[in-house]
This record gives C-alpha cells, structure tokens and sequence, in this order.
C-alpha cells in the first residue's frame, strides 16, 4: 500500500477497510478527491483481501 493511495483514502474519509465496505459508492465517486486510478488501486486491494465480491454487493 503506498503512502499517495493512503492519502487519498483519508481525504475521502476511508480510513480502515471497515468504512470502505460501509461507503456508499455513487456518494463517494461525486466526492472532488475521488479519481478512478484510486478507486482501481482500491479494488485491486479488496481482492488481495478477499473483500472484492461483498464490497461489490453491498453496492448493487
């Protein structure tokens, strides 16, 4: 995980995996610190925590 991904968590106040399976996602992508290369590495890091296909579900 590096430092520029942790910073952009924090801006948009995600600051354990617990807050992001609870963020509701269309809020979270009109938030201005919100881009899509985040949101890729974020997904890439729910898989590598076997978290992928809940966060998927809790945002159907």
């Amino acid at each position: 995980m590096n430092s520029l991904f942790i910073k952009q968590a924090e801006k948009l106040q995600l600051f354990n995996l617990e807050d992001v399976m609870k963020v509701n996602l269309a809020k979270l992508k009109l938030h201005h610190e919100f881009s899509f290369t985040w949101y890729t590495q974020l997904l890439n890091l729910l898989k590598e925590q076997g978290l992928l296909r809940q966060f998927q579900e809790n945002n159907l």
